[in-house]
């Protein structure tokens, strides 16, 4: 006789063997990802360094969109290298030649033969590729005597001005401009007015370099600045020099009318001062040029960082360009 429950065969199902089967799975499975999160934590604290304080870790994340801020540079003052000078501005025309021509070109001054042309203006090669060699900061350009280069956007220098430049020469002959600004090159006491730096030699045989030039036919001025010190060779070949030259038109109390005061300066210091040509530049045919002009030989030189601007300097201001040349972790 039975109570009225019906038996399988195989013995009675007891509910409490199933609810810890469950369990017994839920447990294993917890076990396991604890175990994994504590394997990935550890792995990233290992690859955070931790601060000098017990117990703490330095994270920094990086949020896309949020990078941080680059500091403001001042577009006013002059910048060498990395180093901005605080006390000197921003130059009107730079060209400083990192293996390429930025606002300048490569001139040439040839005859219908090929051969160098005397009494012509340089034109515009671009079949002549300019030549680029290690400099005082990164590439400087080198001419080999077969071209010149024309700097372009220079201004009438008519007024107060600054010109500075690094300059090593393999070769110099008399007259030979290593710079020229100027407008009517060729109109020879007409309108011609320009500057330029040259090499020249005296009767005596004495060869003086640099000199600062300057003609004006206004005012029929044709004045120079040469070096005062007793050695007047002060540039030696093969050799880097910083070249400077100040002329101060405001500066003319004495002086007769045309002129004004110039300052040549090498290698930062002062080597020789005199009267120039306050120049007449007609701004619609400014020409500026180097290692060419429209008369004299070509030659082998190499130039880097020209610099102009339309104020004239301060010694301590020149001093900071060629420190901070010679010297890139100086300031000013």
């Amino acid at each position: 006789m039975d109570n009225g429950v019906k038996k399988e065969a195989g013995g009675s199902f007891n509910p409490f063997v199933l609810i810890g089967i469950v369990l017994g799975i839920a447990a294993v499975v917890t076990a396991v990802v604890a175990q994994d999160r504590t394997e990935k934590n550890n792995s990233a604290q290992e690859s955070v360094p931790a601060s000098t304080e017990t117990g703490t870790v330095q994270v920094s994340v990086a949020l896309p969109g949020l990078e941080p801020e680059k500091p403001e540079v001042d577009s006013s003052k002059e910048i060498v290298g990395d180093v901005l000078l605080s006390n000197v501005p921003r130059a009107d025309y730079s060209y400083s030649f990192n293996g390429k021509l930025d606002d300048a070109v490569v001139v040439t001054r040839t005859d219908e033969e090929g051969q160098l042309a005397a009494g012509a203006y340089p034109e515009m090669a671009e079949d002549v590729y300019p030549l680029f060699t290690e400099g005082i900061e990164g590439d400087s350009l080198y001419l080999d005597g077969s071209y010149g280069v024309q700097l372009l956007g220079v201004e009438a220098l008519n007024e107060s001005y600054t010109i500075s430049f690094w300059f090593r020469a393999d070769e110099m002959f008399d007259w030979s401009p290593f710079l020229m600004i100027g407008s009517h090159l060729m109109d020879v006491g007409g309108s011609q007015s320009y500057l330029s730096f040259n090499k020249k030699t005296t009767e005596e045989g004495e060869e003086v370099v640099p000199i600062f030039n300057t003609i004006d036919a206004a005012f029929n001025n044709s004045c120079e600045v040469r070096p005062s010190m007793d050695q007047k060779k002060c540039m030696e070949l093969n050799e880097w020099n910083y070249i400077t030259i100040c002329v101060d038109a405001e500066n003319v109390s004495g002086l007769e009318e045309g002129r004004a005061m110039g300052y040549l300066y090498l290698n930062s210091e002062l080597i020789g001062s005199d009267e120039v040509s306050v120049l007449n530049m007609n701004p619609e045919s400014v020409k500026a040029y180097l290692g060419i002009g429209c008369y004299d030989d070509l030659f082998r030189a190499t130039y880097d960082e020209i610099h102009i601007w339309k104020q004239v300097l301060s010694e301590s201001q020149i001093s900071s360009m060629y420190t901070a040349y010679i010297n890139p972790r100086s300031g000013g």
